[in-house]
């Protein structure tokens, strides 16, 4: 499932359809502390997936609520 959900991931085109797969996957969390984010599929970490993609935790916390996650 997690080479699933990579491939899956990778087709995502915009942050929208990114969180909105987050979200309707079940199993799948976005994870994130102290600006750095990653996905983990029933708790394990899926490799690869660690980004610093937001520079402080208030961005991430308001995608999320946005996004109903």
């Amino acid at each position: 499932m997690k080479k699933k959900i990579c491939g899956d991931i990778r087709n995502c085109k915009t942050l929208s359809e990114f969180l909105h797969y987050v979200r309707d996957t079940d199993g799948l969390e976005l994870i994130h502390d102290n600006g750095w984010s990653w996905l983990e599929y029933n708790g394990e970490e899926i490799v690869g997936s660690a980004k610093e993609r937001f520079t402080k935790s208030s961005e991430i916390d308001v995608l999320l609520e946005m996004a109903g996650l």
